[in-house]
């Protein structure tokens, strides 16, 4: 049987080297044949290291949270679960932890340029989601208010189209209540309406499974046939192409690697 303390030494070698893939695998093999909590820790601290490295935040993430899980004070797995949650997008949380590390090492200069970096994109981040937020909310007032002119309606409908073809604003009309106005729209009848909704449904939908699922699970199958059904080519075509987006998440033709804050999406 191998030694863990050994294959811990072989992994660190490795790390030195730059050869992460076989710290990680030094480092997995120690974890498994160690019984010592605090040996764990480090194992599990240098391995969120790797995954650091090769920009893999969630399991980063996840090793680090191993390592405090025995030593809440463990400094550097602290510092490193903040690098990755900061990574992921989850701002609030890697603040929380590089405060923690600056409390317990109040001179240090990277955890204090860290807060000061961190609490100015918070604040930064905010003020983007509640102008995006506030954009979202009108589109969606202007496309349901049957006193609005079409040129405006159309206008919307462009908007809400675009802003769902990027990640960040997909996201937050996926966020606020997205799903039941679109398909409000589509409840309509209106021709227009329903190929914003559903076009605006596809581009939220591309190249991001988790929110594929979710479109496939709100608007379900039958009211999907339904529409394809319509005698409507411009409707049809655009709800076939909405369909083709959900399968290729499913088949992995239209997926990205989500190393980042899109992984992080709760449904």
């Amino acid at each position: 049987m191998e030694d863990p303390l050994q294959l811990k030494e072989n992994g660190n070698e490795c790390f030195q080297n730059k050869d992460y893939d076989k710290a990680i695998e030094c480092y997995t093999k120690a974890i498994q044949l160690t019984k010592d909590k605090k040996v764990l820790a480090v194992l599990y601290r240098n391995r969120a290291a790797c995954h650091l490295k090769k920009e893999n935040y969630v399991p980063a993430a996840s090793d680090a949270s191993k390592a405090i899980d025995v030593d809440a004070s463990d400094i550097k797995a602290l510092y490193r679960r903040s690098q990755a949650l900061e990574k992921l997008g989850k701002l609030d949380q890697a603040f929380k932890d590089v405060q923690r590390c600056a409390t317990m090492e109040p001179n240090n200069k990277t955890f204090q340029e860290n807060l000061r970096r961190l609490n100015h994109d918070i604040q930064e981040k905010l003020k983007i989601q509640f102008s995006t937020d506030s954009r979202v909310e009108r589109m969606f007032e202007i496309l349901l208010d049957e006193n609005i002119d079409k040129e405006r309606k159309e206008k919307a409908a462009n908007n809400l189209i675009v802003l769902a073809r990027e990640d960040a604003g997909a996201e937050r009309i996926f966020r606020n209540n997205g799903l039941n106005l679109l398909m409000q729209l589509i409840d309509t009848k209106k021709p227009e309406l329903m190929l914003a909704a559903i076009r605006t449904l596809s581009g939220m939908c591309s190249r991001h499974k988790s929110r594929a699922i979710a479109v496939l699970h709100f608007v379900g199958l039958d009211k999907i046939c339904s529409l394809m059904a319509l005698d409507n080519e411009e409707i049809a075509l655009a709800i076939s192409s909405l369909f083709q987006t959900i399968l290729d998440n499913f088949e992995g033709v239209d997926s990205k690697e989500h190393r980042g804050k899109d992984e992080a999406l709760v449904l």
